[in-house]
């Protein structure tokens, strides 16, 4: 993400500072930039979808823990199958 607006910043700065001969290379850094801090954000989602339904709540002390786990590990809460 702060590579996406580095690169950004990085052209913008550079068309700014010379028009006539930084307009394409900074173009191509702030698509290149753009392009980056999207694939980040669509990663970082991603990411988070894969952590949906991973984990249960123990329902003696409410601690996270996994799934398939049949006993809790911080209360020793024993799960019915």
């Amino acid at each position: 993400m702060i590579i996406g607006l580095a690169l950004l910043l990085v052209g913008i700065i550079l068309i700014v500072a010379n028009p006539l001969l930084g307009l394409i290379p900074g173009l191509l850094l702030i698509v290149i930039g753009i392009v980056v801090m999207v694939v980040g954000g669509l990663a970082r989602g991603v990411g988070g979808l894969a952590r949906i339904g991973t984990q249960k709540t123990c329902p003696e002390c409410r601690s996270k823990i996994p799934v398939q786990a049949s006993v809790c590990r911080y209360c020793g809460y024993r799960y019915v199958s």
